[in-house]
């Protein structure tokens, strides 16, 4: 017969308060309170009384100053127990442990307290943990090769385990109110504005950056320490967010008075963004690729020759020799003369990014070097970033290699580093690819981790250049980010997109999404990287005949429009050429308004370097959603548009106007299938400027913007000094 085990209470028995906190015990566990800045809180949940420091490890800055215990009140009664700072007070129900969070708001000697908590977890059951164990590969490990989009990887097949170390899946049950929106997680490719009633898989792809920091309307973020493939579902079965693999369940609740100051206390815990060299702020011309050094200085010598400003010119992978994938070297058939070629471009004040790999052939040097030191992850041919001499040999590889040779910037490409869902040729469901990534990642990668991969790799590119070239700031391109990437000289870009009108659409809205966690600079492959129609599913454009086509063309000019207004202006892509005289001839409208576009940039560059300015010494933001900026309500349900700094409201074209059945029969002015109208939201705390007629024009109302081919609605904050 079997015996039931009665289950062990929440029921919080014991409070012990102290310096680092306070420790709420009851029979199955213990949660720790500890308190930030008065106006941070964390929450962490165990079922033991240990608290391992290697959680958020990497990613929170070491030692953060936690308030001593006579900057906070305690409170106990009978019913739940009451911690109070003077701009919040969190509220923990006895009976089951759940935790309230309200905030306070100082009115000259009176404190008021908001009627309702600002954040709520699930009154029952709200923090869940279950053990398991982790193994890692051993011994012979049986692999094999597979071709995919970054090159030839391997991927673990059978081996034999080892005990590493017991870890905890997490779940934080929540409870969210009727009108709250919820918004942040970094870039999740569908668009999805407010992420209420949806279910989010939170892992690193291609073309998505996993980001656990949330941010609601009712004024508060949640900022989740784990490194680990985690889920945040919203749906008739409860809302929660669950992580994959931790040390216990921990989480930020972030609660200042302002959605800026949100951001602001995020980088407090994670790390200020390190400010990019000025070059980083103009333009950067790339494409899959340029062959060879005369290529590279032809190209810039055409930019010169046709008066089109430029910063940056990228040289994508096939540096090595041919077959080398990986190897951090010059093919010196093709690049003789390194160190003369980027003194060439200096000359012409334009600077030099190349891209890296951790993939490396397994007949390189740099692999075979790597394979030597034991600096790989287990049975694949991937450096094993995680781990510091790992991080040292990749830098002194890319140094004398490329750094030495003159290369200032970097391009790490393929930094998630595994993508199971490219070897696919139909996309397989969201669900499905969630746990393709589990599987493909327990057998190389420590679980609680295996989100972080470009946070580390980022790390050891930063540590190194600014340790043996302290005069060259670092910056650093890459499409895998986390919390803290941002001090390591990091700009994130949205992977590998496909020519739509659609996607550009949901890139407008991945920029407000990014804007809004914490890391401040992101970028778009202009135009998207793929522009045909291949076998797999990735490779989805539109346009067969590529920049010949001229629908192509007004794609490409109203993502250009768009990405001038983002904190790195980059062109890059496959399938056509990428520099602007790709797009027809020097008299077409599409090459008039991209080089028009470009000078525009640079009219507006004192300005970027003023905000760059002002992302690194006061944690501000590049790209702001409307509600950061202003108090309007309507604001909330915008994601069409957004702020390039505090004064710039930018209003990218996501449809086509130009009717190309009449485009190019007759000359004349560019034939329009509808008036090219857009609608514009103005926000009510201020008058605006229409930036192309001067035009004043009272805010909280929505207008009509002209938008032809040659223009994108831009509208200047009245008071601005741009």
């Amino acid at each position: 017969m079997l015996t039931a085990v009665p289950e062990k209470s929440d029921r919080i028995e014991n409070v012990i308060c102290n310096d680092g906190g306070v420790f709420l015990k009851s029979e199955k566990s213990v949660i720790r309170l500890a308190l930030y800045f008065e106006d941070v809180l964390r929450v962490s949940y165990s079922e033991t009384d240990c608290f391992d420091k290697k959680q958020g490890e990497g990613m929170l800055l070491p030692d953060l100053p936690l308030l001593r215990q006579a900057d906070f009140s305690l409170k106990e009664l009978d019913n739940e127990i009451i911690i109070s700072t003077r701009k919040m007070a969190v509220h923990v129900l006895r009976a089951s442990g759940a935790i309230k969070v309200y905030k306070l708001y100082e009115d000259g000697s009176s404190v008021e307290m908001v009627e309702n908590p600002a954040f709520s977890e699930a009154l029952e059951k709200s923090h869940s943990i279950e053990k398991f164990d982790v193994y890692k590969s051993v011994g012979q490990i049986k692999t094999e090769e597979i071709k995919t989009a970054d090159g030839v990887k391997k991927r673990v097949l059978a081996a034999d385990k080892e005990y590493v170390e017991s870890l905890y899946h997490t779940k934080l049950n929540l409870a969210f109110a009727p009108d709250e929106k919820l918004f942040g997680f970094g870039q999740m490719e569908e668009g999805v504005w407010d992420y209420r009633g949806t279910t989010q898989y939170l892992h690193q792809a291609n073309k998505k950056i996993a980001i656990p920091f949330l941010i609601s309307s009712r004024g508060y973020g949640l900022l989740f320490t784990t490194q680990s493939p985690s889920v945040f579902s919203d749906s008739q079965y409860g809302s929660y967010f669950y992580t994959n693999a931790d040390y216990f369940l921990d989480y930020f609740v972030i609660a200042p008075d302002s959605f800026a100051k949100i951001i602001g206390r995020m980088r407090s815990l994670t790390g200020k963004a390190s400010l990019p060299p000025d070059f980083a702020l103009g333009y950067v011309q790339s494409q899959e690729r340029y062959e060879s050094q005369q290529e590279i200085l032809d190209t810039v010598a055409e930019f010169k020759k046709r008066d089109i400003p430029l910063s940056l010119i990228v040289l994508d992978w096939l540096s090595w020799e041919d077959g080398m994938w990986g190897q951090k070297s010059f093919d010196k058939k093709r690049f003789p003369d390194v160190p003369t070629m980027v003194e060439k471009l200096h000359e012409e004040n334009v600077h030099f990014m190349i891209s890296i790999w951790p993939t490396m052939n397994e007949k390189s040097e740099n692999y075979k070097e790597m394979k030597e030191a034991g600096t790989l992850l287990s049975g694949v041919n991937i450096c094993n970033a995680f781990d510091e001499a790992g991080r040292k040999l990749y830098w002194s590889q890319a140094k004398r290699g490329l750094a030495d040779l003159g290369v200032e910037s970097w391009w790490c490409d393929s930094s998630e580093p595994l993508t199971p869902e490219w070897n696919h040729i139909e996309k397989p469901l969201p669900e499905n690819i969630f746990h393709e990534y589990l599987q493909t990642t327990s057998d190389i990668m420590p679980p609680q981790k295996a989100n972080a991969y470009g946070l580390y790799h980022a790390r050891g590119m930063f540590e190194g250049q600014t340790r043996d070239f302290p005069d060259r700031p670092v910056l650093t391109l890459t499409r895998s980010g986390y919390p803290g990437s941002q001090r390591y000289g990091v700009t994130l870009w949205s992977g590998d997109t496909s020519a739509k009108w659609s996607v550009l659409k949901n890139q407008v809205v991945q920029a407000c999404q990014f804007g809004l966690s914490g890391i401040p600079y992101w970028t778009v492959d202009i135009g998207a990287f793929f522009v045909k129609r291949g076998e797999a599913w990735y490779w989805n454009g539109d346009y067969p005949e590529a920049a010949a086509d001229p629908a192509y063309c007004e794609l490409y000019t109203r993502w250009f429009q768009f990405g001038a207004f983002l904190p790195m202006f980059r062109a890059h892509g496959t399938d056509c050429r990428r520099e602007p005289w790709a797009f027809c001839d020097k008299t077409n409208v599409f090459y008039d308004t991209i080089v028009s576009f470009i000078k525009l940039r640079y009219k507006f560059l004192p300005y970027i370097k003023q905000v760059a300015q002002r992302v690194s010494d006061n944690d501000e933001s590049f790209i702001r959603p409307l509600f950061m900026e202003f108090s309007d309500k309507a604001v909330f349900d915008i994601s069409t548009q957004f702020m390039f700094g505090p004064d710039i409201l930018v209003c990218p074209i996501t449809k086509s106007f130009i009717d190309f059945e009449k485009y190019g029969v007759t000359e004349g002015a560019v034939p329009y299938k509808t008036s090219p109208l857009v609608d514009v939201y103005l926000p009510a705390d201020c008058d605006w400027y229409d930036f192309w007629t001067r035009e004043k024009l009272k805010g909280g109302q929505w207008i009509k913007a002209e938008a032809p081919i040659q223009k994108m609605p831009l509208f200047v904050r009245d008071g601005a000094e741009i």
